[in-house]
């Protein structure tokens, strides 16, 4: 392109300058100097520099607002990922809590979040920083709509957007965590603390540079050229947050399923699914909405996203076959759910990886990364921790393995800003040194000295240690904290972060919110049935539990479902009298609203007992 603007403007002023040696007189022709074209050519190759710039930047600013949609998307797709996976009696309050971030962490985001992840070192541990911080990004008053972040093609405006989207989006990762047993203001206050003291510091460690200093902290790099943060300082790469987003989610979650009480059931009883389609449907627009959130941090960093792309798209696809491989060997059957969790797994631990590795390195941390996630989910029920949503198990060790594994699989071929990994062979390295050394010294920038330094320094482990390193430091970070602020939240909201057992048994969609969610799993017949249908609104009274003994809870799950088809034969005359007054039902207790309990609980009994040709006892509670 720019070869092109030069010679068209190059033959424009010749033809000009043919014109006038053609109406001028002879004595005159010799006005026209060398200098004279010199001086012309020199501003041509001006307008034509700021023609080149000016697109650039429009170029890059529409890709990266593009990309802070995309990421954006990603929130409701998280939200139907979760609301899928839970009971449906959940279903409303889980997706609220992704969806609540948007607004909650937004707002918070604007007024003071941005400057604390990128603003200038505040806090520093030696001459790295821990958080940032600087009056102008107080609502963002300082920052101007034309200001350009440096060494960028990429306004502030629209990098406080951008980034704001993985703010939003990374606590509501940890709701899964804890998703069915905990209170939405609790969480609300949990999550504002939460991207104060975890989010914003580790942002800044790993991602800020020297972009609002007064001068450059390197002369030669100019502003935006050397990385202020603790882990950035250490040489840690992080492409798109594998340590800022899935590791320090995955951990948060971690330490909140063990601050706050399990589930009521867990593990003995199964918690499934509502609606794979929902799910399914989540883990599409994630995988979507996935490389505007690796693809825009490419040109953030001024890089092409070619090479991000290509490796997220191969890594969720191989994670995603390589999970339903492993769950088959295991179990003799892929599901829907282990296929939509395998996606979400690739592109999880190819994200901190996406813009240093090959497409086939992508397509490696997939693999890995599918089956290994997949180990994760089945320990926790041998360990006993109840992650509700596998958040653990996806972001937290598909986000420490894939930072480990961008060590191994990273090329200084693919981005300059990165290293050579584990894979890369000594004669490359050497190869690239040379390249580097064909330039004379005098001629060599301040980034081609580093570079050539950073390469002399190579090791084959060097930079696995490094991320390792990192990751250890980012899981302990998150986790710690995250510990002590769901302890807090418990203690400051009275005990209430996890819902009354009454509350959970009736189902959060009801008691924290009084809406209830939109059930793509419930049909009604157009024709006429011989089965009696549960009012939708139970007639008003107070809730009470029927607790049945005497038969298994496998048992009575299998009946009631049997009872509850409708057929040929009509319902018997006590399934009549339960089934209208019937909420929710969670093992062997049935929760009623309205009725007669003493009627109820006598039918309830009677049913079972002839049903399951045993003795059956039940008891009435408050």
């Amino acid at each position: 392109m720019k070869q092109f603007l030069f010679s068209l403007v190059g033959f424009l002023l010749l033809s000009n300058i043919s014109s006038l040696h053609a109406q001028t007189p002879e004595k005159e022709k010799a006005s026209v100097t060398v200098a004279q074209l010199a001086e012309d050519l020199k501003k041509v190759k001006e307008e034509a520099d700021t023609a080149i710039a000016e697109a650039k930047l429009g170029g890059h600013n529409a890709w990266m607002l593009t990309s802070s949609a995309l990421v954006l998307l990603m929130v409701p797709g998280l939200a139907l990922f979760y609301g899928g996976m839970v009971q449906r009696k959940n279903v409303l309050a889980t997706m609220m809590e992704s969806m609540a971030s948007l607004s909650v962490v937004g707002v918070f985001w604007i007024i003071c979040g941005y400057g604390l992840a990128f603003g200038p070192s505040v806090i520093q541990w030696g001459d790295a920083g821990l958080i940032g911080w600087h009056s102008k990004f107080f609502f963002l008053q300082g920052v101007e709509t034309a200001d350009i972040l440096p060494a960028t093609s990429t306004p502030v405006y629209t990098h406080v957007l951008f980034q704001g989207m993985f703010a939003i989006i990374t606590p509501a990762l940890i709701s899964g965590a804890i998703a069915e047993r905990i209170r939405f203001w609790p969480f609300t206050i949990f999550s504002i603390l939460w991207v104060t003291l975890v989010y914003c510091p580790l942002a800044h460690m790993v991602w800020a540079f020297d972009w609002f200093y007064d001068k450059p902290l390197d002369e030669g790099l100019g502003l935006g050229g050397t990385a202020i943060g603790l882990l950035g300082k250490w040489g840690a790469l992080d492409f798109a947050g594998g340590t800022v987003v899935h590791i320090a989610a995955g951990f948060a979650g971690l330490a909140c399923s063990l601050v706050l009480r399990k589930r009521i059931g867990y593990p003995s009883q199964a918690m499934r699914p509502n609606s794979m389609v929902l799910t399914l449907l989540g883990a599409g627009l994630l995988w979507f909405g996935w490389f505007g959130f690796n693809g825009g941090s490419a040109v953030a960093s001024n890089f092409l996203a070619t090479s991000a792309f290509a490796a997220t798209q191969a890594a969720a696809a191989a994670a995603g076959l390589s999970w339903i491989l492993v769950e088959y060997l295991h179990k003799g059957k892929p599901t829907a759910l282990g296929l939509a969790s395998g996606i979400v797994a690739g592109l999880v631990a190819v994200t901190p990886a996406s813009g240093y590795v090959y497409m086939w390195g992508g397509l490696a941390i997939g693999f890995i990364a599918g089956a290994v996630c997949y180990a994760a989910v089945q320990l926790k029920s041998i360990l006993g921790y109840d992650d509700s949503l596998d958040a653990f198990g996806v972001h937290g060790v598909g986000g420490f393995l894939g930072a480990i594994l961008t060590g191994f699989f990273c090329f200084y071929a693919v981005n300059s800003l990165g290293t050579d990994g584990y894979v890369t062979s000594e004669s490359t390295v050497k190869k690239q040194i040379a390249e580097l050394e064909k330039k004379p010294e005098a001629e060599r920038s301040a980034g081609d000295k580093a570079n050539i330094a950073k390469l002399k320094d190579w090791t084959p482990s060097g930079q696995v240690m490094i991320q390792i390193k990192a990751s250890i430091f980012s899981a302990l970070f998150a986790f710690v904290l995250s510990y002590g602020l769901a302890l807090g939240v418990q203690v400051m909201t009275g005990f209430n972060f996890s819902t009354d057992l009454n509350s959970e048994s009736e189902g959060l969609d009801e008691t924290e919110h009084g809406e209830t969610g939109f059930d793509f799993g419930t049909t009604f017949s157009s024709g006429k049935s011989s089965a009696p249908r549960a009012a939708l609104s139970p007639p008003n009274g107070k809730g009470y539990v029927i607790t049945l003994d005497g038969p298994n809870q496998e048992d009575v799950r299998k009946v009631w479902s049997e009872m509850c088809q409708t057929g040929n034969t009509p319902p018997p005359d006590d399934f009549k009298k339960v089934y209208p007054y019937l909420t929710t039902i969670t093992a062997n207790k049935f929760k009623f609203r309205g009725g007669d309990p003493n009627s109820i609980k006598d039918s309830l009994a009677r049913l079972f007992q002839k049903k399951l040709n045993t003795p059956v006892k039940s008891t009435v509670e408050a």
